[in-house]
């Protein structure tokens, strides 16, 4: 689907029709396209069942790994597909073989998920340096903290809260001089702006799909560098080599991306991604130069609103952040005029996708700025 202008794709979103909606760093609308593709395969096992399900299955699903890989740079034999975000960040925590007095480090500006799995490594006497930091100085911030006592470097590619796009490469750089490797969330930017695994020389990538990769919960996807975690930390029955053969007494462990797929995954959530990243793929710069434009476009309305903007302006993607006391009542204000947004951080984040359009967001803040003025 090669579209002319981003303008074209609200045709395959309904809900454009109704709701000015900013809020794809919290869920994306899944695409008509997307949704269809879900349909068919849930649609052929009604009237198949295992028929369409093993010939789905037939080719180790290649071609939702190949479509995924290709949007960021990886081959399919590094691409396994995974519920959420927090599963893939599990299975870095407890994949690596950490020992005792090894150093995790991560920051405060993380969502939950990119901490918490680390967490439970501290009783092995592993250290979790959670660095106190500011989307101004976040690079430096984490690379003073970077040792040779560090295993591992765990950071989102854009902030959740702060709407900030971290200067992957700076700190990587920081993380090799040390021997350390780096897990990469990429949930807030895979969809929105360009990634390359290659480029960015990252160790692990994670990502769920229903956010900016406009795909259904349940979705997901990890980057494993090859040679790493060869032996994963759990097993499932996918874990052998030959699964279909279903013999308990032997075992012998699956060397490909499924060796981290524990067993039977949501394929048709899966194949809705698939066909995202196609489509996303097929216009990946249009839809990166709109995303940009867009969050730009937002910084400048609101600071002719007088509204503060927490986010910096150069180093952003699709999120911006607009500094409010009482968020949580102006999103419920918002709501009502049927514009949806979240509030996060210090504030309301406005998250625009690439076929959002600059009469949404000017109306936006106009309504910010009114609510703020009277309940502030």
């Amino acid at each position: 689907m090669k579209l002319k202008d981003p303008k074209e794709f609200r045709e395959f979103v309904p809900i454009t029709k109704k709701y000015i909606y900013l809020n794809h760093a919290a869920i994306s609308p899944t695409p008509l396209p997307s949704l269809f593709e879900a349909y068919r395969y849930l649609y052929e096992v009604t009237t198949e069942g295992s028929i369409a399900v093993s010939k789905e299955e037939e080719n180790e699903f290649f071609q939702i790994r190949s479509k995924i890989a290709n949007l960021i740079g990886a081959s399919v034999e590094e691409i396994s597909l995974i519920p959420n975000t927090s599963y893939g960040v599990n299975v870095v925590a407890h994949g690596l073989n950490f020992k005792e007095n090894d150093n995790i480090v991560t920051d405060n500006l993380e969502f939950p998920t990119v901490v918490y799995p680390f967490l439970k490594l501290v009783k092995k006497g592993v250290k979790v340096n959670i660095v106190k930091t500011t989307p101004y100085t976040f690079e430096e911030d984490i690379i003073a903290n970077i040792n040779k006592n560090t295993k591992l470097v765990a950071i989102s590619h854009v902030s959740f809260n702060t709407g900030l796009r971290v200067d992957v490469k700076k700190i990587v750089k920081a993380a090799r001089e040390n021997g350390a490797l780096v897990l990469l969330d990429v949930i807030q930017s895979a969809g929105a702006v360009k990634i390359n695994v290659k480029e960015f020389d990252v160790d692990f990538v994670v990502a769920g799909g229903y956010k900016w990769l406009m795909s259904p919960q349940g979705s997901g996807f990890m980057y494993v560098k090859k040679g790493l975690i060869e032996d994963p930390p759990f097993y499932g029955w996918k874990s052998t080599e030959n699964y279909l053969d279903f013999d308990s007494t032997t075992f012998k462990l699956e060397k490909g991306p499924r060796r981290f797929e524990l067993g039977t995954i949501d394929v048709a959530s899966n194949l809705a991604l698939a066909k995202s990243c196609e489509i996303i793929d097929e216009n990946m710069d249009m839809i990166e130069n709109s995303v940009m434009h867009l969050s730009q476009f937002a910084i400048k309305i609101a600071h002719e609103y007088g509204l503060e903007v927490i986010t910096p302006e150069n180093k952003r993607a699709g999120i911006v952040i607009v500094k409010t006391k009482r968020a949580r009542d102006i999103a419920k204000e918002l709501f009502k005029e049927n514009i949806v947004i979240s509030p996060r951080g210090e504030g309301i984040r406005i998250s625009t996708h690439f076929y959002n359009t600059e009469e949404e967001i000017q109306a936006t803040m106009e309504k910010i700025s009114a609510i703020n003025r009277k309940i502030n």
